[in-house]
């Protein structure tokens, strides 16, 4: 009986120790290639506490942000491949695997942000995207505009053709190219960083971008004349390594979906209030901030877009199929 009450204690002392030791969690590692402390990074911080404090502990995201793991185009690579994980950042770097997705960076395509969201949670974007997931082995969990982008000038724009002529200063990208000039504009080369004295010297005559990156690059001081063109919108999505994400259990994979369509709508509501903050100080700071009748370009826009489609930017019809969204 001694023994027998000895081997019960003992048993009962195995597995109080037992339970005390702590199931270690699952890692998923999470690379950013965007500045520390853009809205980009934001997010991902916000998706790697919600995903931890949710799990309970279960599941870790170790985060490394910036670009300790190399460029944008080098991680979704290494995503590819499987050697990392997880990537939040621009859907742009999404066309390599998936073309059809340079829609996307296609001006006037989208009526707002809100058309451009229908589209990326619709069955056709999740079409444009099955290669990549399918072939490649990058699946998108969660998509969203951000930022637009507007139009900053010299001089006001008028007349029935406001951008007929205007030396536009674009970036070295094959559809700006086509878009601006579809509109009538002059595209010019000039890098990000000389726009503001290549605006106060006549350079050109006008350029475009997102308000908080132009606002610090001063744009609005050498083109105090802005536009709420809205012709793109900046965008973030979450990917992940399809075979990491099959390998999760279902009570994970749900966990991070959920959690990357929260991030991504929480980081877009976060850039519309921080675009609004900065066209009241461009305001306050002599710009006049201006609407502009997006039917003309948007008319123009569309004359390219068969162009486009001859060029193989993206499939034939899908710029009408986004449209009847």
């Amino acid at each position: 009986m001694k023994n027998i009450s000895k081997l019960a204690i003992s048993g009962v002392f195995v597995s109080a120790v037992a339970l005390s030791v702590p199931v270690q969690a699952e890692t998923i590692t999470l690379v950013n290639s965007d500045a520390i402390g853009s809205p980009i990074d934001r997010m991902n911080e916000w998706f790697a506490k919600e995903v931890e404090e949710r799990s309970g502990g279960s599941l870790d995201i170790n985060y490394i942000p910036g670009q300790q793991l190399g460029s944008a185009p080098q991680v979704m690579d290494q995503v590819s491949a499987g050697s990392i994980e997880m990537f939040g950042n621009s859907a742009a770097w999404l066309s390599p695997y998936a073309p059809d997705t340079q829609i996307l960076s296609w001006g006037f395509a989208f009526r707002d942000a809100d058309h451009m969201q229908t589209f990326l949670d619709s069955d056709l974007f999740g079409e444009l995207t099955a290669e990549a997931q399918e072939v490649d082995r990058i699946r998108v969990l969660a998509a969203a505009p951000l930022e637009s982008r507007i139009v900053f000038a010299r001089a006001p724009l008028t007349g029935d053709d406001p951008f007929s002529g205007l030396k536009m200063r674009v970036p070295q990208i094959p559809a700006y190219l086509e878009l601006w000039r579809a509109v009538g504009a002059q595209p010019t080369q000039v890098a990000w960083g000389e726009v503001f004295l290549a605006m106060s010297t006549g350079v050109v005559d006008a350029a475009e971008g997102p308000a908080g990156a132009a606002y610090a690059q001063r744009f609005h001081e050498s083109g105090p004349n802005v536009y709420l063109t809205d012709h793109l919108f900046d965008t973030t999505t979450f990917v992940i390594n399809e075979d990491r994400y099959q390998a999760l259990s279902s009570e994970h994979q749900e966990l991070i979906t959920t959690v990357a369509a929260e991030a991504v709508n929480w980081i877009r509501d976060e850039a519309e209030a921080a675009r609004a903050e900065t066209l009241e100080k461009m305001e306050a700071e002599g710009a006049t901030v201006n609407d502009i009748d997006r039917g003309p370009l948007e008319d123009a826009a569309a004359s390219a877009v068969g162009s486009m489609e001859e060029q193989g930017l993206w499939r034939s019809g899908l710029f009408e199929a986004v449209q009847d969204l």
